[in-house]
């Protein structure tokens, strides 16, 4: 992925981490999950309000979306708050640093679009809806403060943020209505794309075990003797292991492979149903095992992951198209001179 979109995704996701607003993104990817364009969208609009963007640049706009203006001051502030805490400008190209002041313009664009669409659909949220969400932000943050803390640090003014958040909430809701909301995946679909990608979901060993532990090497060979002439493993384990387990018996119920130290691992995994295995030192003692029974990760686990991967999927690509298609009806216009001869400070300065 080129610098450019890696230095997009640090911005956004160190604004949001911030206040805990966590949609997931996948940056490995040129075009990027629907949470990830709608987090680069979001923090235009929270960044803008909260450190002062706004139309008292140069008069002449750097675009208009359908009238909505773009101003210099909107994009240059946006620019210098984010992208200088990150790097220097000396370590871009020239190449790469136009190119980073096109992602930001698109950014601006793709959240007036946006925002343009909501409107004709009507979306809003209610100071109620505003205020739970306020609510949960702050009872995230409140074991440390951070809420608070954020709020002082970045000067930010809370009435501008409240609605900032507000217009967040706009976009997730017309992103659910208007793409989410139509996306379908069916039975055989799922199918398919997991034949296509089989090794994304392998089943996963996992084995129903039981242990008696102790601490010292002698009684666990002695127990270990008495187990092999018969003796009830369940039994023997309440009266001699120190587990937390031994009241049942030493039951660990099912355990997947790689869980347990890579000694414990290789033993339980190597041995079948029924066998009781031989004496294994650990950091926790000396462990006897017995195998109850094997298995694998139930096949409706995996199919529910299979159907959650694809319907991301096609979320991502439905998104792309519909955002593509909102941006081909908007009157978008570019000033591309003033673009060009605009210049953002990149300094090692914050």
């Amino acid at each position: 992925m080129k610098m450019s979109s890696r230095i997009i995704l640090a911005i956004v996701h160190n604004f949001f981490s911030l206040f805990c607003l966590r949609l997931k993104f996948d940056a490995g990817r040129r075009v990027l999950s629907i949470g990830g364009i709608l987090l680069c969208l979001l923090s235009a609009v929270l960044v803008c309000t909260i450190f002062g963007c706004g139309g008292n640049g140069a008069s002449k706009p750097l675009a208009t979306v359908d009238g909505m203006t773009i101003s210099i001051a909107e994009f240059n502030k946006r620019f210098a708050r984010d992208v200088n805490s990150l790097l220097v400008r000396s370590s871009l190209t020239p190449e790469e640093y136009e190119h980073i002041k096109e992602e930001v313009l698109n950014i601006l664009i793709d959240e007036k679009v946006m925002l343009l669409r909501a409107k004709e659909l009507s979306i809003s949220v209610s100071d109620a809806e505003l205020m739970k969400k306020v609510g949960e932000i702050k009872e995230s943050n409140s074991s440390d403060d951070g809420f608070d803390k954020a709020n002082t640090t970045r000067k930010v003014d809370y009435g501008q943020w409240k609605e900032e958040l507000r217009k967040r909430i706009i976009l997730e809701k017309l992103i659910s209505a208007d793409v989410n909301s139509k996306i379908q995946v069916k039975e055989e679909e799922g199918k398919t794309y997991r034949r296509k990608h089989k090794g994304l979901y392998a089943p996963e060993k996992k084995v129903h075990v039981a242990q008696i532990v102790v601490r010292e090497q002698q009684k666990a060979e002695a127990i270990l003797k008495r187990l092999m002439k018969g003796e009830d493993f369940a039994k023997v384990a309440r009266e001699e292991s120190i587990g937390p387990e031994a009241k049942a018996g030493g039951d660990l119920g099912f355990v997947s492979q790689g869980f347990m130290p890579e000694e414990i691992d290789a033993a339980i995994f190597s041995q079948q149903p029924g066998e009781i295995g031989p004496v294994i030192r650990s950091p926790f003692g000396y462990h006897i095992f017995k195998i109850i029974e094997k298995g694998k990760k139930g096949s409706d686990d995996i199919e529910g992951r299979v159907l959650t991967d694809l319907k991301k999927q096609k979320e991502e690509e439905e998104y792309s198209l519909w955002l593509g298609a909102l941006r081909s009806k908007a009157a978008i216009k570019i000033n591309r001179d003033l673009l060009k001869d605009t210049v953002p400070q990149i300094s090692e300065a914050d």
